[in-house]
């Protein structure tokens, strides 16, 4: 198995590896960290044994590389914010006014699991043998039936922390809607002025292609031979309209082949993201293409796209890997979106972190910055107690 999902039911069952000494190690030489109070909730008071512990107890995936006092003001903030956010959330749940499906946090957990998280799809969807049965399947992840029901334990566990977090932040979006309606909260020019000034680059719209494709599957047999095949009658004269109209008539003809049926006409768009390896081929094929233009054939990988039915459902369609033969419909260059383009991303942070300010204030939140841990300093003797997590 996985030496990471060993830890994982080790820490589950409360049998870290780490040594408690790692832990006490980081109390620091000038004073007892379980004494040093750095912020205070209601009436209770945050000390720096307490912060230590909160991290030391976050998931490896979720915890910060502390190398400033800021790095632990925040992670003290977000802690705080929680202890406010998740209570409110089963309030208002138990009251009936705001729901969640468990199963949305569910796939949150596995979508936060990186690489582990096929391997953790696979285990939730293990059924448990009797006795001490052991399945082809269980055999590829060395599991057996007691760690495969602690693994699935352990998904439940983290499923419901989940949960309680998308059902806090659930909660401040149910008392931000009901404050907009009441006429209690609002954003001035100036506020989304700021917000966009400091957030603008984050909604950077990437040079975009919009187009018209014949995509023939790899696994059709000479299926880069077809696509040639379709570029040559078009290079030879044929209008690439007329020709899609063609497959397309066959396609439906009873004497169509069995692999014509898998060539598919689609119009999808695809972005130049600098950061994305996937469609660089594409690219750079497509870079000075302008409407009207016809390339390929051209390898396009496996991508999903939404789609709609012939009822106008929405749903997501897997295209296999293909080679096309594309229509350039549009090109939109990269550009910075306008703030009228972006106030409706812009706004709900805006209201989100005035409602929390609030909620801060009835919990009589105080943050004592001077007594927050500062790595840098030799004066706090810092070791980190979880750099061997």
């Amino acid at each position: 198995m996985n030496i990471k999902l060993v830890n994982k039911i080790l820490v589950f069952y409360g049998l870290s590896l780490i040594p408690l000494c790692l832990y006490l190690s980081a109390c620091g030489k000038l004073g007892d960290p379980d004494t040093i109070k750095i912020a205070r909730i209601d009436n209770e008071y945050i000390t720096r044994g307490d912060l230590y512990k909160i991290l030391r107890e976050m998931d490896d995936k979720e915890r910060p590389k502390i190398s400033s006092k800021g790095d632990f003001l925040l992670v003290l903030n977000q802690y705080i914010d929680q202890r406010i956010k998740i209570p409110l959330g089963k309030k208002l749940a138990e009251e009936g006014k705001i729901k969640l499906d468990r199963e949305i946090a569910r796939e949150q957990f596995f979508k936060q699991c990186g690489d582990e998280e096929q391997q953790m799809r696979e285990i939730w969807a293990m059924p448990i043998p009797e006795g001490d049965t052991i399945t082809p399947l269980m055999q590829v992840y060395n599991l057996t039936p007691a760690t495969l029901r602690a693994m699935k334990e352990y998904i439940e566990q983290e499923t419901d922390k989940v949960y309680e977090k998308l059902l806090g932040e659930e909660a401040i979006a149910y008392l931000v809607g009901e404050d907009l309606k009441a006429g209690k909260i609002s954003i001035t020019k100036e506020e989304l002025e700021r917000e966009y000034n400091l957030k603008k680059d984050r909604f950077h719209l990437y040079e975009k292609i919009k187009f018209r494709g014949i995509f023939v599957p790899t696994f059709i047999p000479q299926s880069a031979k077809i696509a040639s095949d379709y570029r040559r009658q078009i290079d030879d004269g044929k209008n690439f309209d007329d020709l899609i109209n063609e497959i397309l008539s066959q396609k439906d003809s009873l004497l169509a082949l069995p692999e014509l049926k898998e060539i598919k006409i689609i119009e999808s768009e695809i972005e130049n993201n600098p950061n994305s390896v996937r469609f660089r081929g594409f690219w750079a094929v497509a870079e000075n293409a302008q409407p009207g233009d016809v390339l390929g054939p051209v390898y396009l990988p496996e991508f999903r796209r939404i789609a709609k039915d012939e009822k106008g459902v929405t749903y997501t369609e897997i295209m296999p890997d293909s080679y096309v033969v594309l229509k350039v419909l549009e090109r939109e260059p990269e550009r910075t979106p306008t703030i009228e383009e972006i106030k409706h991303l812009l706004a709900p942070p805006i209201l989100i972190a005035k409602k929390m300010e609030e909620l801060r204030s009835l919990h009589n939140v105080e943050i004592y910055e001077e007594n927050i841990p500062d790595p840098a300093s030799s004066r706090d003797q810092f070791t980190n107690p979880w750099e061997e997590l």
